[in-house]
């Protein structure tokens, strides 16, 4: 799998800490200490989660080089569309003029669904095939600002890749604990974070664990690791795990906070254009979360 273009994009309304701190009993202090954020990207009135899929796509395609008649696939990670039908995929497809003999539809695994999504589509995908792989949320849609508990952790946001099946190695691992039958309805999202972290920190190791040994690497030769930015002290937990230095992840967390399916996309994005990926790299991407899910993907970095 190669990588030809990528994109991202973040609303330009922000809520800080502080603006929180005017919203429900909290602290800067308090959620820094314990999540690594400062602020998170919050989506406009009458801004949806397609509109911020779109623009992400819209670097991602331009950057590859790519007309509209060279997609043959279109997945969107999500799980905040403002309806379900048609998919956000469909949307996308529509507004960037791709043709129209082609596959396009929404996953949702959640915080995995951008490497569940990236693992599908190299599998889709035929020699010379290309796909749009996006992870887009407007998680502030379905955030209770009087739940302090979650209001302080998540953001907005999107990422995209175009990818083409070269046949260059490509190595996944996911997992799957199934959902709690006794939760009701909730238009909101509700946690239960002890158990989340207790998750996260397992799987993370543990499906980045599996995807190094595949490849026949050892921890130490992994040049990023691209993870999903949910807490801070989560991927320090995972470097301390993989027995790797802090400098070996990319961390945006700070500025966007907990962005779900959009979170990876948006962080190989910035890594890509802070100049952290070279040809050659050995990267290993890894989402993990709601649903709970897991997921993590390994390759070496062909990027343009």
């Amino acid at each position: 799998m190669k990588i030809l273009g990528v994109g991202a994009y973040a609303p330009e309304r922000k809520l800080t800490n502080a603006d929180l701190e005017q919203m429900v009993e909290t602290s800067d202090e308090w959620i820094v200490s314990r999540t690594g954020i400062h602020t998170r990207h919050i989506v406009a009135p009458g801004q949806s989660d397609v509109d911020l899929a779109e623009a992400a796509a819209r670097q991602a395609v331009r950057a590859s080089g790519l007309a509209g008649d060279q997609i043959d696939v279109i997945i969107c990670a999500t799980f905040t569309v403002p309806r379900f039908v048609p998919s956000a995929a469909a949307d996308i497809q529509q507004r960037l003029g791709i043709h129209e003999d082609i596959i396009a539809f929404d996953l949702n695994a959640a915080c995995s669904g951008f490497v569940f999504a990236l693992i599908t589509a190299e599998r889709l995908l035929r020699p010379g095939q290309r796909a749009l792989v996006i992870g887009s949320e407007a998680l502030s849609t379905v955030t209770d600002y009087q739940d302090r508990s979650t209001c302080v952790l998540f953001g907005d946001g999107a990422g995209a890749v175009v990818i083409e099946q070269d046949g260059a190695p490509f190595w996944s691992k996911t997992l799957v604990r199934g959902g709690d039958d006794a939760l009701k309805s909730d238009p909101y999202i509700r946690m239960q974070g002890g158990e989340v972290f207790k998750f996260a920190t397992r799987a993370l190791n543990q499906t980045a664990r599996d995807v190094i040994a595949q490849a026949g690497w050892q921890p130490q030769e992994v040049d990023c690791f691209i993870c999903h930015q949910a807490n801070l002290r989560i991927l320090q937990n995972a470097a301390k795990q993989l027995e790797v230095g802090m400098d070996r992840f990319f961390v945006n967390v700070d500025e966007y906070g907990n962005t779900s399916a959009a979170s990876v996309p948006l962080a190989l994005a910035e890594a890509y254009q802070a100049g952290r990926l070279h040809n050659g790299d050995k990267v290993v991407l890894a989402g993990f979360g709601g649903g709970l899910t897991a997921g993590a993907a390994a390759f070496v970095w062909q990027g343009r």
